[in-house]
């Protein structure tokens, strides 16, 4: 039986995308990309998507439509039948999924920061109320770990590195005060899979946000 083929639908950016792509990848499974470059194009496919939930991003597997960042990964673990990758028993799970609050508080923040011209004065501020605290706990959380989690990747991984990722862009000495951090993420980037895409075109090519944001990242 033939796989079923996979389109990961987005707009032509980074965002909420990434995560799931460097998944994909990690997983070794073969897909494509539907880079949407206006609301009107997005608007003609939307009406037609098989699904309840119709949102950016999607992912069609087959005749699956499925919506919802979480969502996307969690089926693509279990249809690549890799569920270690949710932790190695039920501690590591309930971990990860505390670890999966926190990146989440701290992505809208950021989120929020990035999309609001008013605040970006005040980016030293920023960083000292709402970033530094919570990266000192995931640094302290991250002491003597490979993964954020422990010795194996965790799903969880992928949405820390992302979060991370764009903290650096912003700041590139965002971690010098948080050394287990830039552990993980070294260990992280070290992962062949996750190496060679980073080292590709479709991710250099590839900008955090569109053009039109009022955040310009100079790193």
């Amino acid at each position: 039986m033939a796989e079923a083929s996979i389109t990961l639908g987005y707009w032509g950016i980074q965002g909420l995308a990434e995560p799931i792509v460097k998944l994909l990848e990690y997983l070794g499974l073969k897909y494509q990309i539907k880079a949407y470059t206006s609301p009107e194009e997005w608007a003609a496919d939307k009406a037609a998507l098989n699904t309840p939930f119709p949102n950016l991003p999607y992912l069609k597997v087959g005749d699956k439509t499925l919506t919802e960042s979480e969502a996307i990964a969690y089926f693509l673990v279990f249809h690549a039948n890799r569920t270690d990758l949710f932790g190695a028993n039920n501690d590591e799970r309930v971990q990860a999924t505390a670890v999966r609050g926190v990146i989440s508080d701290l992505s809208r923040d950021v989120s929020g920061f990035l999309w609001d011209a008013s605040k970006h004065a005040e980016q030293a501020k920023f960083f000292e109320e709402k970033v530094n605290p919570r990266l000192a706990r995931l640094n302290a959380f991250a002491a003597g770990k490979k993964h954020i989690i422990g010795d194996n990747l965790n799903l969880v991984d992928f949405a820390l590195f992302h979060a991370l990722y764009i903290l650096g862009k912003m700041d590139p000495k965002v971690l010098d005060n948080y050394p287990n951090l830039q552990n993980i993420i070294n260990n992280f980037n070290a992962i062949p899979q996750i190496n060679a895409y980073h080292a590709s075109d479709a991710f250099k090519s590839k900008p955090i946000l569109p053009p039109f944001a009022p955040y310009k990242f100079s790193a």
